[in-house]
């Protein structure tokens, strides 16, 4: 497999993850407080109209991240050249995070992952346009 095969699968996954929270925009706030409150062992959820309208609004917005990577993988020919800003994107968000997830007390296992997950997935993401770059002069053919 290409490096340039690789990164598009990889940009795929990631949108269609991304886009898992779609349906999460929607779920009843009952659900949501038993996540948090019996899945996360986080304590019940603070029911308020900012925690409703920022739990749903996230999810939106997670959401048009996987539609805007999507459309990329969709015409990778031409949009294959946002890679790196995505990928830059990937790496702030997850720094963003980590200094977020420490802030708001969250378990170490959620602070460790999130964040520099992001940010590695990021740099592997940079790594693949890099190398792809170099070995493959036709841009991306995906």
């Amino acid at each position: 497999m290409t490096a340039d095969r690789f990164l598009w699968l990889l940009m795929r996954l990631d949108a269609i993850v991304v886009l898992c929270a779609v349906p999460c925009a929607m779920l009843p706030f009952a659900w949501m407080d038993a996540v948090h409150r019996d899945w996360l062992g986080l304590g019940p959820l603070h029911d308020s109209p900012l925690t409703r309208y920022m739990a749903r609004s996230l999810s939106l917005v997670y959401a048009m991240h996987g539609a805007i990577v999507f459309a990329v993988t969709v015409r990778w020919a031409r949009y294959r050249s946002l890679v790196p800003l995505l990928a830059w994107l990937h790496v702030a968000l997850g720094c963003g995070i980590l200094a977020t997830d420490l802030d708001a007390g969250l378990p170490w296992w959620w602070a460790g992952f999130e964040g520099p997950g992001l940010v590695a997935f990021g740099f592997v993401k940079l790594f693949l346009y890099r190398r792809a770059s170099r070995t493959e002069p036709s841009g991306g053919t995906c």
